[in-house]
């Protein structure tokens, strides 16, 4: 019987020496690296799941057919920045533009535009993705509708 001792050293019972390699710990190694590959292969692979399905089934925030309200993004005395997101069939308020202002389409959609008053014929516009328009809005008192099925997302900046 050998008793193995750090290094290249051994003991022997029975007077008998012999020499044995020492320990490699570096044969030990590629399995705690396979195991520890298979364990982080499985946890990305269960995460990355979980990350599609939330986005399958995400519920907007906003509901269609509710009413959805711009999100202020930046003001300062020149000009003011704002977000409108419209799921299909979602709608503005009631509003009245008070200043010019510049569109930036970042989800194109089909649109219908309410002025007050004329709520029996709206207009239809279709902004693209990445438009760029300045819509003579000034002094109007409009509601926009999402006539399309995708969703409609544009910044909005309003110039002071």
């Amino acid at each position: 019987m050998l008793i193995q001792k750090p290094g290249n050293i051994s003991l022997a019972l029975n007077n008998s020496a012999e020499r044995v390699a020492p320990l490699q710990r570096h044969q030990v190694a590629p399995m705690k690296r396979f195991a520890l590959g298979l364990g982080m292969g499985f946890i990305l692979g269960v995460a990355s799941v979980g990350i599609t399905l939330a986005f399958l089934f995400h519920i907007p925030d906003s509901i269609a057919g509710a009413t959805a309200t711009p999100t202020l993004l930046f003001e300062n005395e020149r000009v003011r920045a704002w977000s409108l997101t419209l799921e299909p069939g979602q709608s503005t308020p009631v509003h009245t533009h008070e200043l010019d202002e510049i569109v930036i389409c970042l989800e194109g959609g089909t649109l219908h535009v309410i002025k007050a008053g004329q709520e029996a014929s709206p207009d239809i516009v279709q902004p693209k993705f990445g438009a760029v328009f300045m819509p003579k809005v000034k002094g109007v008192t409009h509601t926009l509708t999402n006539a399309g099925e995708t969703r409609y997302r544009q910044v909005l900046i309003e110039l002071k």
